[in-house]
């Protein structure tokens, strides 16, 4: 990444607890060596690392530093000698002093940087920048430099409109840093702006994390989302069903269904990956698809359906196992071996169903699961079964009984 400075957690990140721990050091210096050990003086010096510090971090606010030390010392002093001489009066005004310089002279830097920056800004337009970025206006131009220069400060400050403004920086780690920070801050007022950034023609890095932000900022990113569902870019439509089935939302169901006929192979997938995210909300709306739907919808129920582990996903894929479609039976079984113990007993069960085709299939998936304990039923069902459902429940107990004898092969001594 580019400028790495704009990411990455620094010394002055964490400026509040060093000053702190400074303050505590002096305090402690104070009343042990000069009440406890009665040394008058030399130790203060000390004092002038946190007072010099408050001063540049935080301008003329930081002399507050400078007045605790300095009321500290007079304090001590008075309370050993009874008064306040004149050289404690001396120190402690020496520590206003240096607070009240320093702060001055920080404010005044930040200011020239401002102004610098803004000269910089006005003569880069007058050589001919504002033909270049695309865009006559001054204020846009000098908050592109800012946020490329300061991405970290505005986030630090929760400064959303700034941040916005970073993400049209021609720099694309500016404008990555920039995405990144608003989804830390998960402001729903960054929603417009991370959807154009997701939507808009950016670097696949960059609509990914947009994405990765929308998720942070949830339920009032979910209509947007819902409307980049109709995206002519097929990267933009699965990033935006991912992110739908991330934040979980009911609202995503019935357009992240309408995606599962998506042109677009990889989409489908992915809108079926969502639903399965979304869980149990979708059963409902999903089991619905499966009795009409065209094939390619039904395909991607199943296997939304087969990511769930609840058991009225397991029973709405057994029921869809008459489907007529050969291919979506495998890929009901498939998913039925996926998901393990929550479908076992609801197999065994399906092993009494009238209907053959589900019998079948309840048979399959118990063959490829390879549990001993499904012999018992199979057997069981075997004896009432009719042809063609005889044949298939056979083969499932000969292939059980052949996996278990290789089982223990395996697992004889040699």
């Amino acid at each position: 990444m580019a400028f790495p400075d704009l990411s990455g957690r620094r010394l002055q990140d964490y400026k509040l607890l060093v000053l702190g721990v400074l303050i505590a050091v002096s305090l402690l210096l104070e009343f042990y060596v000069h009440w406890h050990l009665g040394i008058t003086s030399v130790y203060s010096h000390f004092f002038y690392i946190p007072i010099v510090l408050g001063a540049v971090w935080f301008g003329k606010r930081g002399v507050l530093v400078a007045i605790l030390l300095g009321a500290a010392l007079l304090s001590v002093t008075f309370v050993n000698t009874g008064r306040i001489d004149d050289d404690a009066i001396i120190r402690a005004l020496m520590f206003v002093i240096v607070g009240l310089v320093i702060g001055a002279v920080s404010d005044y830097m930040r200011i020239e940087q401002e102004r610098l920056m803004n000269e910089v800004t006005d003569a880069a337009i007058q050589s001919g920048l504002r033909g270049r970025t695309g865009t006559g206006s001054i204020a846009e131009i000098r908050s592109r430099i800012a946020s490329f220069a300061g991405v970290k400060r505005l986030r630090e400050q929760g400064d959303i409109p700034g941040l916005i403004r970073a993400l049209r920086n021609r720099d694309p780690a500016v404008q990555y840093d920039a995405v990144e920070a608003l989804g830390e801050l998960a402001d729903p007022a960054a929603t417009g702006a991370l959807i154009s950034a997701l939507t808009g023609d950016q670097y696949s890095g960059i609509r990914w994390k947009a994405a990765e932000a929308l998720a942070k900022i949830g339920e009032p990113a979910v209509p947007s989302l819902i409307a980049a569902l109709d995206h002519p870019d097929e990267g933009v439509r699965w990033k935006a069903a991912i992110t739908l089935g991330e934040i979980g939302d009911p609202r995503g169901i019935i357009p992240l269904i309408g995606l599962l006929s998506d042109k677009d192979r990889f989409v489908r997938s992915r809108a079926a990956y969502a639903l399965g995210l979304i869980g149990s909300p979708a059963i409902p709306a999903l089991s619905e698809m499966l009795e009409e739907a065209p094939y390619e919808v039904r395909r991607g129920t199943v296997t939304a359906l087969g990511k769930m582990n609840d058991p009225a996903a397991t029973s709405a894929l057994i029921r869809a196992l008459t489907d007529s479609s050969e291919d979506i039976r495998q890929d009901i079984i498939t998913s039925l071996v996926t998901q393990g113990e929550a479908a076992f007993d609801l197999l065994v069960a399906s092993l009494a169903d009238p209907e053959p085709l589900r019998q079948q299939g309840a048979a399959m998936a118990l063959a490829a699961m390879g549990r001993p304990e499904a012999l018992e039923p199979l057997q069981k069902a075997l004896e009432s079964a009719g042809s063609p459902t005889r044949e298939v429940i056979s083969s499932a107990i000969g292939e059980i009984r052949s996996r278990n004898a290789q089982e223990r092969t395996k697992n004889l001594p040699e």
